[in-house]
């Protein structure tokens, strides 16, 4: 073999590295992260009864600080008496991000070809983008265990507020030159 067919293997192998590292960058914060949620459910032990269906007010829960409300589109719904001990949560398919990967491609408002953010290096330019996700991508619903300390309704009244953190420390994620949403981390 030749030194320059060697040089070619060599630049082959160091550029299927290099696109590999950026495709499959770790995710990192987001500035903004706004969803609205399509179903809310409670389960009492026996079956999930949903307390909202359709479309909420929109929740950026990237904004808010800790212990600070992303929203209260719960209050007022009527929910049947009984003890809740998982609360499950479909986000819309539709989100609106802001921020950064680990290797600091930054979203911009324009989408790619695969119908994510298209990235920039320039964090000036980083902007808000808004993307559907849609086949396989959209997000199922997120159940929440409270078991340990359930919600109790009695005569329409419940006994706590049920407070959920979103961590969104590595919700912006590089996929194929695109950047996406990531499922922040929920407790």
């Amino acid at each position: 073999m030749n030194k320059l067919l060697i040089k070619v293997y060599l630049l082959i192998a160091a550029t299927f590295i290099l696109l590999n590292s950026v495709a499959f960058a770790a995710p990192g914060p987001a500035s903004a992260y706004k969803v609205r949620l399509s179903k809310f459910e409670l389960f009492n032990g026996t079956s999930w009864i949903t307390a909202f269906e359709g479309t909420s007010a929109t929740l950026d829960i990237a904004s808010v600080s800790i212990g600070s409300a992303a929203g209260d589109f719960m209050s007022g719904l009527s929910v049947p008496d009984g003890t809740y001990t998982q609360i499950r949560v479909t986000p819309s398919p539709t989100f609106t991000i802001s921020g950064r990967d680990t290797l600091n491609n930054y979203t911009t408002a324009a989408l790619g070809v695969g119908g994510g953010c298209t990235p920039t290096l320039i964090a000036g330019q980083q902007a808000e983008c808004t993307i559907t996700l849609t086949g396989g991508n959209i997000p199922g619903p997120d159940t929440i265990d409270i078991s340990d300390a359930p919600i109790i309704i009695k005569d329409g009244v419940a006994n706590k507020q049920q407070r959920v953190r979103f961590d969104v420390s590595t919700t912006i994620q590089l996929i194929v030159g695109e950047l996406w949403p990531a499922a922040p981390n929920v407790e």
